[in-house]
């Protein structure tokens, strides 16, 4: 087991829910972490159909209390397989960053169709389609965080809005980088795209992938590692037969630090597709409770369930207040989603599943990223 050193900043705010008194592994604080400002706020769109207010245990907005709560976020169904989702007050500025995750049991999948600033508020339009490319109503979790500023920290996020460039800077009021500097993507194949991050260090850092636009075709993360003092990511892009497809994405990038802007988080990399439980890559999971100084000593762990089902264990974490992302990972067509999750206020599980393309269950890697609005007080 790891030594998890906690650094924190001098912001007592209270005790968030019945928590007991932990702290689970940052190493950097929030001190540390002031250069770089977050908007932010998630939802659990725990309704196929119609429009509704999301679940007040699974919404969080930056617009709210000190721990994201006191603003509704909603979900309006705009045809099949159609939703947008207003964000109130995180307007601050045009751009941000989207991820989403489809939920449940079936082999649907989701992705961003766009986002527009409104007013204060963000809407987020969000497609999903069957296996086959067909639109279905289905429930889904989404996150939206908009950064601004540099600093030390790693973070980077980026829309990539031309599939067909060999190489380009992408738009910049879309992108983030902390170092300041321009992320750039380069088309290498179809479908298959390096993702330059300057200034930011791949060691112990998460990647998220969502595709974007109208269509049916889904991405995932196929790599990510240091390239002199740059991160480089490579994505790859698929239609719904499975084959290699041009398309746009959103990627966002972290290490050590707040991923989509809640207060606490959880992320791993499940390098291991078959074994029935292990510890995922301690180079590449990290966990952070904020609050008071305080070291832990426990790590994610994994079990296989069934053929593309797993389950994720997250010590510390809280169920209630909280968002899930998930992101496949490899080289080939397959792709993950969230089934549910669920614990008590210092554990949480996540189930997850993952589909080939036809929509059958298959065993492949994914990355898991796990927001939370806990705060712990000694």
């Amino acid at each position: 087991m790891r030594s998890k050193a906690l650094l924190l900043g001098s912001l007592v705010v209270g005790i968030m829910g019945a928590g007991c008194a932990v702290a689970y592994e940052g190493e950097v604080g929030d001190a540390q972490q002031a250069f770089v400002s977050h908007a932010w706020a998630y939802a659990w769109a725990n309704q196929a159909t119609g429009s509704f207010t999301a679940s007040s245990s699974y919404s969080r907005n930056s617009s709210g209390d000190a721990f994201g709560q006191g603003v509704s976020n909603t979900v309006t169904q705009l045809g099949a397989g159609q939703y947008r989702v207003r964000f109130p007050d995180v307007g601050v500025a045009p751009g941000g960053h989207v991820q989403v995750t489809a939920y449940g049991a079936g082999a649907e999948r989701c992705k961003v169709n766009s986002w527009v600033r409104s007013g204060d508020d963000v809407d987020v339009y969000v497609n999903c389609f069957t296996a086959g490319g067909a639109p279905v109503d289905t429930q889904f979790s989404v996150a939206y965080v908009h950064k601004s500023g540099t600093g030390s920290s790693d973070e980077a996020y980026v829309w990539a809005n031309d599939p067909t460039a060999s190489a380009y800077t992408p738009a910049a009021t879309y992108q983030f980088n902390s170092s300041g500097v321009n992320n750039t993507i380069a088309r290498e194949g179809v479908g298959y795209y390096a993702v330059t991050l300057p200034g930011q260090t791949a060691g112990g850092a998460t990647v998220e992938v969502t595709a974007y636009g109208p269509g049916s075709d889904h991405c995932k993360v196929s790599s990510w590692g240091q390239s002199g003092d740059d991160a480089l990511v490579r994505v790859r892009c698929f239609d719904s037969s499975g084959a290699p497809s041009d398309s746009q994405f959103t990627l966002n990038f972290a290490r050590s630090r707040q991923v989509n802007g809640g207060l606490s988080y959880s992320y791993a990399w499940a390098n291991n597709a078959t074994a029935a439980a292990y510890t995922p890559s301690l180079s590449y999971q990290e966990g952070y409770i904020a609050g008071d100084l305080g070291e832990v000593e426990t790590d994610i762990t994994i079990g296989r369930t069934s053929a593309g089902r797993y389950s994720v264990s997250l010590p510390g974490m809280s169920a209630s207040g909280s968002n899930v992302q998930i992101t496949a990972y490899g080289a080939g067509p397959e792709y993950c989603k969230v089934v549910g999750w669920s614990g008590t206020e210092t554990n949480t599980n996540v189930n997850v599943a993952c589909f080939d393309a036809s929509g059958a269950p298959t065993d492949t890697r994914f990355v898991l990223v796990y927001t939370d609005d806990k705060f712990i007080v000694l």
